[in-house]
C-alpha cells in the first residue's frame, strides 16, 4: 500500500502528516510522540547516524560530526565528511526524510512506498528546489509537488480573501500575499529571504548569554563545547520568552556557574534590525501585490515557529494596521502539505496555484559593444503565475558560427538585474549544428517554469530544427554518478532517534 504524506522539511524542526479516514489533516508524531522532529543528524560512525533530539543533544559533546540547518546549503557545493565517508546538503536532507517516513510507518503500522508533498520556502531559487528534489529521491520518495511553504499554511487556514502570510521558520523568511476561494489558494505575490529565520535571533542571544559569562567569570576553558551549550540554552531561552516577561538561565563551564537574567525587551533589543528586515520584505511583497491588482487584505496570518516572539506580532500590527493571526506556527505548513498531497493522490479536489520565486533569463552578448557588454535578460518574472512559458528570439554573433552557448540565469539578489554579478547560473549548455550562415542567424529561447518551480529550456535554430534541451544540469547540484554514490551510502545507513 502506497503511503501519501505532507512533510515539513525544516531548517530548525520537520513534520510529517497525512490525512485520516475522516478526510482531515493529522499530524504523526515521530516515535519520541513528539510532532516536530529537530532536522538534526549525528553520525555516530560511517554507517549508523541518529535523527532529531537524540542528535541535537549530541551537538555540544560531538560538533564534529552532527549536522544542522543543513537546509540553509541546499544547492550548494558544500561538502562534508564524517566518519571518512562523503555528504551533501542532499544526502544529509534524505537521511532526514528518512527517519520521517520510518517515524510515520511506525505510528500508523505501515510499509511500502510513500509519495509526498514536501514543501519549501516560497523564495527557494531552482538549485534549491533540485537538491530538494534529489534529497527525496535519495530517501526514495516519490515527489507528488513541490509546495511553498505560505501555499501550504494558507490551505491550512482555509479561510476566504486576501491574505498576506508572514512565515518566519527556524532558517527562512517568506511572505507571500495569496487569494483564497472554495477552489484553493492562489499565489499574488512572494518575496523572502532564504538565510533569514529564528536561529538568527538564538545566534544573537547566545553571543549575548556568552558575553554575560566572560564579563562575570571571564573566557570559558572549554570554549567550543561552552559555546555550543549556550547555544542550545539560548533556544530554550527565547521558547520561555514566548510566554514569559522574565527569564533566568544559568550557564556552567566546569565548575564556574553565571546566572543571566534576561526580560523581553532585551531580547526585542537584540533582534530589531531582524524583524526591521522582514517588515522591509513583506512590504516589498505588499507593492508588488499591489501592481498585481490586491490594494488591500482582509487578514494577515503569522506562520513559523519564531512568530511565537511577542516582539513579531507586535510590529506587523504596528507597521501595517492589523492585529495578525497566529495559526498552527508550528504546524500549519506540515497540515497543509498533508490536504495537498491528498488533493494530488486524487482523493480530493482543489488547486494550489504559485508563482514564479526569482525572475530567469538568458546571458546575452552585445555584438554593438566594443568592450562585449554582457547582460541578463529575464524573460520570466517574479511573481509571473506559475506555469510560466517565455521566448526570445536572438541571433548569432559570428559569419558561420556553428554552435551557440546558451546560459541562463536566476535572479540572486532581492531585486530583479540586468547585471551579470547579480544572477547566478543555473542551467548552461552549447547549441551545436549550426547551418553555415551569416551573422545574425536567429536562435530561439523558450524558457518554462513549471507548477513547483522547476526550470526546462529549449534552444532552437527554427530554418532546421537543430534543438538544445537543458534540463539535467544545475550547478551546485550533485551530478548522476554523486547521486548513485549518495544513494547507496544514505540506504545503507542505519537511522535512530
Amino acid at each position: 500500500m502506497t503511503l501519501v504524506l505532507g512533510i515539513d522539511l525544516g531548517t530548525t524542526y520537520s513534520a510529517v502528516a497525512a490525512v485520516d479516514a475522516g478526510g482531515g489533516p493529522v499530524v504523526l508524531p515521530n516515535r519520541m510522540g513528539e510532532p516536530t522532529t529537530p532536522s538534526v543528524v549525528a553520525f555516530t560512525s560511517a554507517t549508523e547516524a541518529v535523527v532529531g533530539r537524540a542528535a541535537a543533544d549530541a551537538l555540544p559533546h560531538d560538533p564534529d560530526n552532527v549536522v544542522a540547518l543543513v537546509k540553509r546549503q541546499m544547492g550548494t557545493e558544500f561538502g562534508m565528511r564524517f566518519h571518512g565517508v562523503a555528504h551533501t546538503p542532499e544526502s544529509v536532507s534524505a537521511i532526514i526524510l528518512r527517519a520521517l517516513v520510518a517515524d510515520a510507518h511506525a505510528h500508523l503500522g505501515t510499509s511500502g512506498p510513500v509519495r509526498a508533498v514536501i514543501t519549501v520556502p516560497a523564495y527557494f531559487g531552482i538549485r534549491e528546489r533540485e537538491a530538494t528534489y534529489q534529497a527525496a529521491r535519495l530517501a526514495g520518495i516519490e515527489v507528488l509537488e513541490l509546495l511553498s511553504e505560505p501555499v501550504a499554511a494558507a490551505l491550512h487556514y482555509g479561510r476566504g480573501g486576501a491574505v498576506l502570510v508572514y512565515d518566519l521558520g527556524g532558517g527562512t523568511f517568506d511572505t507571500t500575499v495569496l487569494r483564497i476561494d472554495p477552489a484553493g489558494a492562489c499565489v499574488i505575490a512572494t518575496d523572502g529571504d532564504p538565510r533569514l529565520g529564528g536561529a538568527d535571533w538564538d545566534e544573537r542571544l547566545t553571543d549575548h548569554l556568552v558575553e554575560s559569562f566572560v564579563r562575570v567569570a571571564g573566557e570559558p576553558e572549554h570554549e567550543d563545547e561552552f559555546v555550543a551549550r549556550t547555544a542550545a540554552a539560548a533556544e530554550d531561552v527565547k521558547r520561555a520568552m514566548s510566554t514569559r516577561l522574565h527569564h533566568r538561565t544559568t550557564l556552567r563551564d566546569g565548575t564556574t556557574a553565571v546566572t543571566v537574567d534576561l526580560d523581553r525587551d532585551t531580547l526585542r533589543t537584540l533582534g530589531a534590525d531582524l524583524v526591521e528586515r522582514t517588515l522591509e520584505i513583506t512590504r516589498r511583497c505588499l507593492r508588488a501585490a499591489t501592481e498585481r491588482g490586491v490594494p488591500h487584505l482582509d487578514e494577515i496570518i503569522l506562520v513559523g515557529g519564531a512568530t511565537r516572539m511577542p516582539a513579531i506580532a507586535e510590529a506587523v500590527s504596528a507597521a501595517f494596521g492589523r492585529t495578525p493571526r497566529l495559526v498552527d506556527p508550528d504546524l500549519a505548513v506540515v497540515l497543509g502539505a498533508a490536504r495537498r498531497a491528498h488533493q494530488l493522490a486524487g482523493a480530493g479536489t482543489g488547486t494550489a496555484r504559485s508563482v514564479v520565486p526569482r525572475s530567469f533569463g538568458v546571458l546575452i552578448s552585445d555584438s554593438h559593444d566594443p568592450d562585449g557588454g554582457r547582460v541578463v535578460e529575464h524573460l520570466v518574472h517574479r511573481n509571473d503565475p506559475l506555469p510560466a512559458r517565455s521566448t526570445v528570439r536572438l541571433g548569432t554573433i559570428l559569419e558561420g558560427q556553428r554552435t551557440a552557448r546558451v546560459e541562463i540565469y536566476e535572479q540572486a539578489g532581492d531585486i530583479p538585474s540586468t547585471r551579470v554579478e547579480d544572477n547566478r547560473r543555473v542551467l548552461d549548455g552549447v547549441l551545436t549544428g549550426l547551418p553555415n550562415t551569416p551573422a545574425g542567424t536567429p536562435i530561439e529561447v523558450t524558457l518554462d517554469v513549471s507548477a513547483d518551480g522547476l526550470l526546462s529550456v529549449t534552444a532552437r535554430e527554427p530554418s532546421t530544427g537543430v534543438e538544445l534541451s537543458l534540463r539535467a544540469y544545475v550547478d551546485g547540484v550533485v551530478d548522476s554518478a554523486a547521486s548513485a554514490r549518495l544513494t547507496e551510502t544514505v540506504a545503507g545507513l542505519t537511522i535512530g532517534q
